[in-house]
């Protein structure tokens, strides 16, 4: 009740204006905290890829990076990688050479994604490029180029009508006395460098691959890199935790490690951006002065960790299916013995296990294009007979 001074009523409405003031407050940081969660979830996967840019739209953003980048619209879309900053980033120098292969690219092509095969004169004498390149087309895999290493080779593939490349590329003196199919793989990651650079997605295949289905329907690309593995089931293929028992620590005896089966470097698809040319650029410096398995550099080059001085790549890897992208030891060892109908006709076959490409690779063709059964019959499981 008021008194004759009327102190009641200004305290009131001081006491009044407090309460305003508060609620206007509570109110303000509210709005500020309604509003970043809103950013925050409008926004979710440009912030975890560091890519946000405030005060723009989403579709200015949107916009903003895809005319950075160096790849197509088709790849920046079909990766998952697109709001990375350091592949919007680069754009590299063309000389005449790589403005060539542009062209000649986007005639062959002109999706942005390649099969590439690397071939000198040796398997077009021993009819296992022909082999292969009925394979590809059989597929219906139009978009294809050989690469050929000498004159040869190019001339034969351009008289029968195929797409080929010239590349005259000299095998380094480390990689000499290694043996010709090494000698060779070891040229290929300096290839598809150039065509990484280019902004072409490359699906690398070795000559003694079965092409049986077209394998651009069966890539997830979600990944920098998608390759076959050499392993044989889930746990060597995809990997497996495994136990580590050191006796001598008593208590702390046990511990764990994560182990899996290389990827082969004869079969893999690989998208276009930074990473990948830098881990193309390792491998190719690598193998110009070291004598070494360029299957081994590459396992090295994408598994290993980053740690003191040493910085990974950091390519992102997805093993392809071993019963879609099959080793020839799945297929010899396991699958062709279970019930007819009972496994489904793989993508491609690499016949990486064995000494007799060439006639594994026809034989391949006639179990599963032609239906013959006993195609695979005669041969062992392992390279000798009886295994």
């Amino acid at each position: 009740m008021d008194d004759s001074t009327g102190k009641g009523k200004t305290f009131s409405m001081r006491e009044r204006n407090q309460v305003l003031f508060a609620l206007f407050t509570v109110g303000v940081c509210a709005g500020v905290i309604i509003s970043e969660r809103l950013y925050i979830s409008s926004n979710r996967e440009d912030i975890l890829r560091g890519t946000a840019l405030p005060n723009k739209p989403r579709s200015a953003r949107s916009a903003g990076t895809a005319a950075a980048s160096a790849r197509s619209a088709q790849q920046l879309a079909g990766n998952g990688l697109a709001g990375n900053t350091g592949a919007a980033a680069v754009v590299y120098p063309k000389d005449a050479q790589m403005q060539a292969l542009e062209q000649y690219l986007l005639r062959v092509a002109p999706s942005r994604e390649v099969l590439v095969g690397v071939s000198n004169i040796n398997p077009l004498r021993e009819g296992m490029l022909e082999t292969f390149l009925k394979g590809v087309q059989q597929a219906g895999v139009s978009n294809y180029v050989v690469v050929a290493l000498d004159e040869e080779t190019e001339r034969e593939l351009k008289f029968s009508n195929v797409n080929v490349l010239y590349m005259p590329l000299q095998i380094s003196k480390s990689q000499a006395e290694t043996g010709d199919n090494h000698a060779v793989s070891a040229l290929k990651f300096g290839i598809l460098k150039k065509f990484l650079m280019l902004g072409w997605a490359v699906l690398l295949s070795d000559i003694d691959v079965a092409v049986l289905q077209n394998p651009f329907k069966h890539l997830h690309r979600d990944h920098d890199l998608e390759g076959m593995s050499d392993g044989f089931d889930s746990a060597t293929a995809y990997g497996q935790i495994e136990g580590y028992d050191d006796p001598s620590m008593g208590w702390a005896r046990f511990a764990q490690k994560e182990s899996h089966f290389n990827l082969n470097s004869g079969l893999f698809y690989v998208a276009a951006n930074p990473r990948t040319v830098e881990l193309m650029q390792r491998l190719e410096a690598r193998l110009s002065r070291e004598k070494y398995w360029d299957q081994t550099a590459y396992n090295e080059e994408v598994f290993f960790l980053s740690h003191d001085g040493y910085r990974s790549p950091g390519v992102t890897v997805r093993v392809m299916s071993i019963y879609k992208f099959m080793n020839s030891k799945v297929l010899f060892k396991d699958v062709r013995h279970r019930p007819a109908g009972s496994s489904a006709m793989p993508v491609m076959v690499h016949i990486n296990y064995h000494p007799d490409k060439h006639d594994r690779m026809k034989a391949v063709f006639k179990y599963y294009l032609d239906n013959d059964s006993n195609a695979l019959a005669p041969f062992p499981g392992g390279s000798e007979k009886g295994t």
